[in-house]
């Protein structure tokens, strides 16, 4: 199987599309080792919107694709178009801003599909995005992570807040713990942790790697995400680990009006996935989720089930 990956260069996108084509080689490999496999990636950032509508690939030396992949609303046109003139099926991985029907398939997360809509057959319905994370066996289990976001459209950043948190946790937890923040956790946060919690090790992101979320999520024996950090939710829950939330205030809390981010966050804490820090202060124990998720090797099935060709 020869997959396209048609990117936009954002992370989150190429962590939804890779997990996918990777879940769908492997299991490739397993039922046709004798066959190619693999996928290319394909960069669109710098062309015009022309150049999206009426891409063909012709400046591409790869094998012919089976199937063509895409996240982002700017990369749409393109692998569409790639997919008609290399005749594959095509899929994105996110609810597009084009018809359903468009896509052969189309691989969204469940909180971004209100109750009632009509996918019409064209829609394989995921928790959360999907990731490229994995449990890891064999391994010791040795530490707490904490992944720390920062302000965001649906909460409020609460420095103090998320602060008289984490010294509860470094008072009550046994391991050692590691912290880590984003690129949108407000510059002074880091050194605020170090103070507060001396016994945390903190690193920075700017002083992390690419596969350093990735590395510490298969050692940890539990992990903490701030409420705002949904992507990383998910990831975390992918790694096997029990998942703590730490709360932040919300900008609108009127139930109604809440956003898909946060539909999905509370999907997760409803029906016991994750564990807010109001529930765990009362026992402090995270209790695991009820199944690990993998969303991608899920899709995966279902599509080869409903695509039987990609493997002829």
């Amino acid at each position: 199987m020869i997959i396209y990956i048609v990117s936009d260069g954002k992370r989150g996108h190429l962590s939804q599309t890779q997990g996918l084509a990777k879940a769908l080689l492997e299991r490739a490999r397993e039922q046709k080792p004798e066959q190619e496999h693999g996928y290319y990636m394909i960069d669109i950032t710098n062309k015009s919107w022309f150049g999206k509508f009426f891409y063909k690939g012709k400046e591409l030396a790869y094998p012919k694709p089976d199937l063509v992949l895409c996240a982002g609303h700017s990369t749409h046109f393109a692998a569409l178009s790639l997919a008609r003139h290399k005749k594959c099926l095509c899929m994105v991985c996110m609810k597009p801003s084009l018809p359903l029907s468009s896509f052969d398939l189309c691989i969204i997360p469940r909180h971004d599909l209100p109750d009632g809509e009509n996918t019409k057959g064209h829609v394989f319905q995921t928790v959360g995005a999907i990731n490229a994370i994995r449990p890891v066996e064999g391994v010791d289990k040795k530490e707490t992570l904490i992944l720390v976001g920062g302000p965001s459209k649906e909460f409020i950043w609460d420095s103090e807040f998320v602060l008289t948190q984490l010294t509860s946790l470094a008072r009550r937890t046994t391991t050692p713990i590691v912290l880590t923040t984003s690129r949108r956790t407000p510059q002074d946060f880091a050194a605020d942790v170090s103070n507060a919690c001396p016994s945390m090790k903190v690193e920075p992101v700017e002083t992390t790697g690419p596969t350093w979320v990735a590395d510490h999520l298969a050692t940890a024996k539990e992990v903490w995400v701030t409420q705002d950090s949904v992507s990383m939710v998910y990831e975390a829950l992918s790694s096997g680990a029990p998942v703590g939330i730490l709360e932040l205030p919300r900008k609108n809390r009127d139930a109604q009006k809440c956003s898909r981010v946060v539909r999905g966050l509370n999907m997760l804490i409803e029906d016991g996935s994750v564990c807010t820090f109001t529930e765990w202060a009362k026992t402090g124990v995270i209790p695991h989720s009820k199944s690990i998720l993998n969303e991608a090797g899920r899709a995966a099935d279902y599509i080869l089930q409903k695509f039987p060709k990609l493997l002829s």
